[in-house]
């Protein structure tokens, strides 16, 4: 991938990228993605000494492609499902929901007073 917006090194980095293009029925695409990066790393060299260590994390979103045709250049979206979100998003919503199901059950059973009496 080639960098399009290079920056200094910094905790947190954002850059669009260019992948590597390719050919598909005389079109040449190009993608693009804005890649999000955080990191940081430490070294230590001395006298009988060497020490090191570092962490890092990366987000890498497609953002479009370019087509390359021979009437002309334009810029296509990308249409990207995410399913590990989608996933995520379901569970979340599913665990807000039986605590509110386990909520009411126990207001329910503390208003009847001891051995479900009103």
């Amino acid at each position: 991938m080639q960098e399009a917006m290079p920056g200094p090194r910094r905790l947190v980095r954002v850059r669009t990228v260019r992948g590597e293009p390719y050919e598909v029925r005389g079109r040449r695409l190009i993608p693009l993605a804005r890649m999000v990066s955080l990191g940081r790393a430490r070294a230590t060299i001395g006298t009988h000494r060497l020490e090191g260590r570092g962490w890092g994390l990366a987000y890498v979103k497609p953002l479009s492609m370019i087509v390359d045709t021979p009437g002309g250049v334009r810029l296509a979206k990308v249409a990207v499902r995410d399913g590990t979100t989608r996933a995520l998003a379901r569970m979340y919503l599913a665990a807000v929901a039986l605590t509110l199901l386990f909520a009411v059950v126990r207001w329910l059973a503390q208003g009847r007073g001891p051995a479900g009496q009103a």
